[in-house]
């Protein structure tokens, strides 16, 4: 793919950044990179590339700030010869952008292996798909890395955003607790510069907590409240659903997810009120093993509660995939996926095949994204009513 052909001018280039011209996918999401002024940045996903570019966005900002009078001050106040500018931080390797994952297609794979599902009934669905295969394996094969380890060093990172940081992000319209190293590290340091200098200064940030367009009341939750408030809320909120406390205990402890993250997956589910089996997703979010597809577990559940407020009543959800699917009154199965383009492989095709038993039931598919004509095709063959470009109605029906 080419960038400027699925992203508007302002994404693909702006006074901070350029995206590179070659994008690529495995069959769900797009991989871009952005280079910027303050070093080299992936973004996993649409929603993630638009993360990104507001925080490049906000390293300006904090830029044009450590170049300031009151800054240099700050750093004489301090005793010390001069504060770090962002510039510095910039400097350094981006841990964040190493060893990308090979697709989140391996989510649902994984979770069909220790489903113990077999596949053997789908095969007929994807032969001759190779051509289309290989347009989606243009992905990058890298390897994840030690990712529990990763994981557990994040977890303590977190712990340590104090109120600062998190009024700083407030200002810049940042995730607290983003995976982005360069600003986390600018943050720290002018946050701590103000201390020294008590100085301040507004932004006129927007929110770019990932999914917190859908939820609204995510964003104020995680600036105000420090990660331990962060875990009482949530374990409040999944105890008011009547969730098991060993799994609600298991889930809170899962370091792959961060305090954004977790708040949001919460207040999703917590969303779904009144829906049959919310404990089966909890269980689901123990699944994902990197930060894509932890990100595509998320977004496709608060599409999924969208569905449930704005679109039709969801009766139960069933969680024998990676992903929950939907049961409405009239039998009518529901599945959501927070594609940006898909490609009908393997892997779609075992899916699609599970979700269309039983053939008389209705079934819909819903996608934030686009899909390929064969995809399409496909679907609509099995029996799906097929919904696209969903992430357009997302922003006309945010909070």
């Amino acid at each position: 793919m080419n960038a400027a052909d699925i992203l508007s001018a302002e994404l693909a280039q702006g006074e901070h950044h350029r995206v590179d011209s070659r994008v690529r996918n495995d069959g769900y999401l797009n991989y871009y990179t952005i280079q910027s002024d303050y070093g080299e940045f992936e973004a996993v996903g649409n929603s993630m590339l638009q993360r990104r570019i507001g925080e490049i966005g906000a390293l300006a900002s904090l830029d044009e700030l450590s170049k300031t009078e009151v800054f240099a001050k700050a750093a004489v106040d301090a005793g010390v010869k001069q504060l770090r500018t962002v510039q510095d931080f910039a400097t350094k390797p981006v841990e964040t952008v190493k060893g990308i994952p090979k697709g989140v297609g391996n989510m649902f794979k994984r979770y069909s292996r220790k489903a113990g599902e077999a596949v053997d009934a789908t095969k007929e669905f994807v032969a001759g798909d190779d051509e289309e295969s290989a347009e989606a394996s243009e992905h990058v094969d890298g390897d994840e890395g030690d990712s529990s380890n990763a994981a557990v060093d994040l977890t303590e990172s977190y712990m340590g955003v104090d109120k600062a940081q998190r009024n700083w992000a407030r200002k810049l319209g940042t995730d607290p607790y983003s995976t982005n190293a360069v600003l986390q590290a600018a943050i720290k340091e002018v946050a701590w510069a103000e201390r020294l200098g008590k100085f301040g200064m507004g932004f006129a940030g927007v929110p770019k907590i990932p999914g917190a367009d859908i939820i609204g009341d995510v964003n104020e939750a995680v600036w105000g409240k420090d990660p331990y408030e962060l875990r009482d809320l949530n374990q409040s909120r999944l105890l008011a659903t009547g969730a098991d406390e060993a799994l609600i205990e298991q889930y809170l402890n899962n370091s792959r997810m961060t305090p954004s993250q977790r708040t949001l997956l919460t207040a999703a589910i917590a969303e779904l009120e009144g829906v049959g089996g919310r404990d089966g997703i909890l269980r689901q979010s123990l699944n994902p093993d990197s930060e894509a597809e932890v990100e595509f577990f998320i977004r496709s559940l608060t599409t999924l509660a969208w569905y449930h407020r704005n679109q039709n009543s969801i009766a139960s959800v069933s969680t024998d995939s990676a992903i929950p699917a939907a049961h409405l009154g009239n039998g009518t199965i529901v599945a959501v996926f927070a594609v940006d383009h898909v490609y009908w492989t393997d892997t779609i095709a075992q899916v699609a095949a599970r979700l269309a038993e039983p053939r008389e039931q209705r079934r819909e598919v819903w996608l934030l994204g686009s899909a390929s004509e064969r995809t399409t095709m496909e679907l609509d063959n099995l029996g799906f009513d097929v919904h696209v470009g969903v992430a357009a109605m997302l922003a006309n029906n945010s909070n």
